[in-house]
C-alpha cells in the first residue's frame, strides 16, 4: 500500500478517536485545557479566516514534507535530556510559561484580572486554529514516520497550524505591548516555546512557522475590537505594577 494512504488512513483513525478523547492538562502553572476553551469571548473563528490566510502544509511526499521531516529527525537526534524536560514543561498552555522574562512578580496571585484574561485570548485562539486544523487535516509527524518518537503528550488533532506556537505568539505580541522594556526577551521566549513543539517531536517546523503567523493574525483582529482594548489596558496595568514597573 502507498505510504501516502497509510498515513491518511492511520490519521483517519487518529482524528475519530479524538473525537472521544477530552484533552486533559496538569493543573501546575495555570496550563489551559484546550477541551474547555470557551467560544466567542472576543472574537468569532470566522472572524480570523485562517484557512485563507495559511498557506497549506506541504503535501505527503513531497520534497517540502521530506525536509520537513529531516528536521524533526535531525532535532531529536540532537536534543539534550534537559531539552526534553523543558519541552516536557513547555507542553502546558500557560502565560506563566512567560515567568522566567517577566520576572518573579509574574505569578497568578498577583494577576487577578490578567490571568482570566489570556484564559479568554487562549480560548478565542484555539477556536480559530481548531477551524483551520480541521481544513488542513495534517497528520503529526509521528503518524508520518515511526522513527519519530515524541517525548510530550501526542497531540490527537492535526498538525497545522500548531496550537501551542499561535498561543506563544499571541501571548508574546500582548505581553511586548504591555512590557515594551523586555520585548526582545518576550519574543525569544515565545520562539523557543514555540519550537519546543519541533524538539518534542509533535510538530513539524512548518507547522510552528504557521502558527506565529495564525497568532500574529488572531491578535490584529484582537487589537481592533473596543472592548478587549479597554481589557488590554487593565491588564497593562496590572502586569506593569505586579513586576514593579510604573
Amino acid at each position: 500500500m502507498p505510504r501516502k494512504l497509510v498515513v491518511l488512513l492511520i490519521w483517519v483513525v487518529i482524528s475519530a478517536a479524538a473525537a472521544g478523547n477530552v484533552s486533559v492538562w496538569a493543573a501546575d502553572d495555570h496550563c489551559m485545557d484546550p477541551s474547555q476553551a470557551e467560544p466567542d469571548y472576543y472574537i468569532h473563528p470566522s472572524d480570523v479566516d485562517l484557512v485563507h490566510i495559511l498557506a497549506p502544509p506541504p503535501s505527503i511526499d513531497s520534497p517540502e514534507e521530506k525536509m520537513d521531516l529531516r528536521e524533526v529527525l535531525n532535532q531529536q537526534r540532537v536534543r539534550t535530556e534537559a531539552e526534553v524536560k523543558s519541552a516536557q514543561d513547555d507542553a502546558c498552555l500557560s502565560i506563566f510559561r512567560f515567568g522566567d522574562v517577566m520576572g518573579p512578580g509574574f505569578k497568578p496571585e498577583n494577576l487577578p484580572f490578567t490571568t482570566p484574561f489570556f484564559q479568554h485570548v487562549f480560548s478565542d485562539d484555539m477556536h480559530a486554529v481548531a477551524t483551520a486544523k480541521a481544513y488542513f487535516s495534517r497528520p503529526r509527524p509521528f503518524v508520518a514516520d515511526e522513527a519519530v518518537k515524541p517525548v510530550v503528550k501526542q497531540g490527537a488533532t492535526a498538525a497545522y497550524p500548531s496550537g501551542h506556537a499561535t498561543f506563544a505568539y499571541t501571548a508574546a505580541i500582548l505581553l511586548a505591548d504591555m512590557v515594551p522594556e523586555k520585548a526582545s526577551a518576550i519574543f525569544d521566549r515565545a520562539a523557543v516555546y514555540a519550537n519546543y513543539r519541533v524538539v518534542g517531536g509533535v510538530h513539524y517546523p512548518t507547522d510552528v512557522e504557521a502558527g506565529r503567523i495564525s497568532g500574529s493574525a488572531i491578535d490584529n483582529v484582537l487589537l481592533h475590537d473596543p472592548r478587549f482594548l479597554g481589557d488590554l489596558a487593565r491588564a497593562r496595568a496590572e502586569v506593569r505594577h505586579a513586576i514593579g514597573l510604573q
